[in-house]
């Protein structure tokens, strides 16, 4: 009986692991963007080591993770994360706990609702 109590166990943590297995989450990155757009992002809790998979017509958008709230709401780039990336297929790790901001730096762009704002929890140090 120990033995099937021990494969039970490994079993449970197997389908722990998997459930906490990073994800990979598309983001359709474009014009026009209505209010809402993101807010299904906005809304989740993501795990740290997620990862967002920016698509959008190069030479039309870029992606940047700026670093504070003030950059995000003012669309600025005071406090960039990252370079401005502009392949058209960004894929941005969620590396840490906290609020992550990323907007497209094109001129007007980010005032007109293309800029996204996450949390990733780090589920290893709770509990």
């Amino acid at each position: 009986m120990a033995m099937a109590g021990k494969k039970l166990v490994l079993v449970a943590l197997l389908a722990m692991v998997a459930m906490c297995a990073a994800k990979e989450y598309q983001v359709e990155w474009k014009l026009p963007a209505a209010e809402n757009t993101y807010s299904a992002f906005q809304q989740k809790p993501f795990n740290v080591g997620d990862t967002l998979k920016f698509t959008y017509m190069q030479e039309m958008h870029n992606v940047v993770e700026v670093g504070s709230e003030e950059d995000y709401n003012q669309c600025t780039m005071t406090k960039p994360l990252s370079p401005e990336f502009a392949d058209g297929n960004t894929s941005m790790k969620l590396s840490k706990a906290g609020v992550h901001y990323y907007i497209c730096s094109i001129p007007t762009h980010c005032a007109d609702r293309i800029k996204l704002k996450v949390q990733a929890v780090d589920h290893q140090h709770h509990g």
